[in-house]
């Protein structure tokens, strides 16, 4: 006997279908299982690293801390240098030392 796939009906519902739609299986990652594909990943990081590593260093700072130290020093307000005063005279007394 041949079986049907509609459901039982009375004279007044609609004849309606059972059967399951299948979607498609979703795509794999099975290429990052390739090993092949996995060494040409690997080597496009490497030459990435390699290349990264071929620049030049940055050069060190040529101006003298102290030299630093005075371009803060001169940028700060009158607040900022007597709270610099109050915390710590020996160092405000090393940045003004020769200052007019």
């Amino acid at each position: 006997m041949e079986e049907t796939n509609q459901a039982p009906t009375t004279a007044n519902e609609p004849v309606q279908e059972t059967q399951s739609q299948t979607s498609p299986a979703p795509p794999t990652n099975d290429f990052m299982n390739d090993p092949n594909i996995v060494a040409y990943i690997e080597l496009k990081i490497q030459e990435g690293i390699q290349k990264a590593l071929q620049g030049q260093a940055p050069k060190a700072s040529t101006v003298n801390p102290s030299e630093q130290e005075r371009k803060k020093f001169e940028k700060m307000t009158y607040r900022e240098r007597l709270k610099l005063f109050q915390s710590d005279p020996h160092t405000y007394n090393k940045l003004t030392k020769g200052a007019v």
